[in-house]
């Protein structure tokens, strides 16, 4: 009797499944809407529109002159109001809108359409404009390790 509760923490500890922890904060909307504006934009170390950096941290370039200011046939970016001193892949929004997370076994793959008009920005800027840098994957694992911290002790709190 005297280590019942001793025995049900105990038990507590021994089912935890770090994958169901971990993939449970990665189901979380608002926290799949966190590592996407990591890549694109929205946080302060967003690549594509704060740096024009892909995952491997390599400039996206700068726009032409043409893009910037425009010409007789379409409106430049600057006439439109948009960041125009690098490039940011975010013209009408709807590549940054694609950008999706797909969770499993405790992990994530971050996706998105490339498809603009008739162009493909793989194609045009590589397969690396989707994922996090570095310095960016290690903020979203940091914030996971508080997440499951927050989680094991809010589990065992019940049992104490």
């Amino acid at each position: 009797m005297a280590f019942e509760r001793t025995r049900q923490l105990l038990n507590t500890i021994a089912q935890l499944d770090e994958t169901k922890i971990i993939n449970a904060i990665l189901n979380d909307k608002d926290f799949q809407a966190f590592i996407i504006r990591l890549n694109t934009k929205g946080e302060p170390t967003s690549q594509l529109f704060e740096e024009g950096i892909d995952s491997l941290s390599i400039s996206l370039g700068n726009y032409a002159a043409t893009t910037i200011e425009g010409t007789s046939s379409f409106e430049g970016k600057k006439d439109k109001g948009q960041r125009f001193d690098h490039i940011t892949l975010e013209d009408t929004g709807e590549f940054y809108k694609s950008f999706k997370i797909e969770v499993s076994n405790g992990g994530f793959k971050m996706t998105a359409n490339p498809v603009k008009d008739n162009s493909n920005l793989f194609d045009d800027f590589g397969e690396e404009i989707v994922g996090l840098t570095k310095e960016n994957l290690q903020i979203v694992i940091d914030a996971i390790r508080e997440k499951i911290i927050f989680s094991i002790r809010e589990q065992i709190k019940m049992v104490a």
